[in-house]
């Protein structure tokens, strides 16, 4: 039962009371003369009768199993705003151990299975980070890259996080992913790279030259946001120029890709 109390009436509250609404009781056993019933759906509605003092509360009596019970209680707090990630991914878990397939579970709470998926593969962050992300001191998106790792480089991660030293989501999970690779390679990281000659030195440093005029010539090309290049290229070339920036932007985030994760290495070595 969400929220785990009960909820006394008496006899006389009869069948006129009981009518079909979003609040669901069911009858439990009591040696008290009164009539006693535990909320299965409908808290919060319950809570709010309080608030306002209301003298009666319009309920549907219903007999269901345990298994029920955890279903109607989970679809209610799926309802709430302030439902963290972490309460919903142990109520998600709770119903597979009850026995319930993640196909099933997702069909008959309404989610899709790859929310459940993700919301359950949060369980295998260490337990710090996990109350981290429910207080918000460590993003839900930064912490879906890190479960699949050792709990002890989530940690790491998440201390040079902290402390500035992998700054955003792209250095997170250029860090996860070089985690990734050191475990493929079955040991810490191989450094065997040669020594870079003068020449490759002299070609890097040619190349930071061009990437940065490029970035400044690009900037050229707008003003306010809007790309007043467009107004000197031919209008029946334009797709081509466009394919051709597509491909640049490819590689740019394949070789931004890449340095992130050798930047990553360091922090983690």
């Amino acid at each position: 039962m969400n929220g785990g109390g009960t909820t006394t009436g008496s006899a006389n509250s009869s069948d006129e009371a009981l009518q079909a609404s979003d609040i669901n009781v069911e009858p439990s056993a009591s040696p008290s003369r009164r009539a006693v019933y535990e909320i299965v759906g409908g808290e919060r509605r319950w809570r709010a009768h309080h608030l306002i003092e209301a003298a009666d509360i319009l309920c549907e009596v219903v007999k269901i199993d345990d298994n029920e019970m955890a279903l109607q209680a989970i679809v209610e707090n799926l309802a709430r705003a302030d439902i963290k990630p972490l309460e919903e991914a142990r109520a998600f878990q709770a119903m597979i151990d009850r026995g319930w397939t993640v196909e099933q579970l997702a069909k008959d709470i309404g989610v899709q299975p790859t929310r459940i998926k993700a919301r359950t593969a949060l369980l295998n962050l260490d337990e710090t980070i996990q109350k981290l992300v429910d207080s918000g001191a460590f993003p839900l998106g930064h912490a879906n890259d890190l479960v699949d790792l050792p709990t002890a480089d989530q940690v790491n991660i998440v201390r040079l996080f902290s402390s500035g030293k992998l700054k955003d989501w792209s250095s997170i999970k250029a860090a996860a992913q070089a985690v990734r690779d050191r475990i493929e390679q079955g040991g810490m990281f191989d450094d065997d790279r040669p020594e870079s000659s003068k020449d490759d030195i002299a070609a890097m440093s040619r190349m930071e030259k061009t990437v940065e005029r490029i970035i400044a010539a690009i900037a050229g090309g707008f003003k306010d946001g809007e790309c007043i290049a467009l107004k000197s290229v031919d209008p029946t070339k334009a797709d081509k120029w466009a394919d051709t920036l597509a491909a640049a932007s490819r590689s740019i985030r394949s070789m931004e890709s890449q340095l992130r994760q050798a930047h990553a290495r360091s922090m983690l070595v």
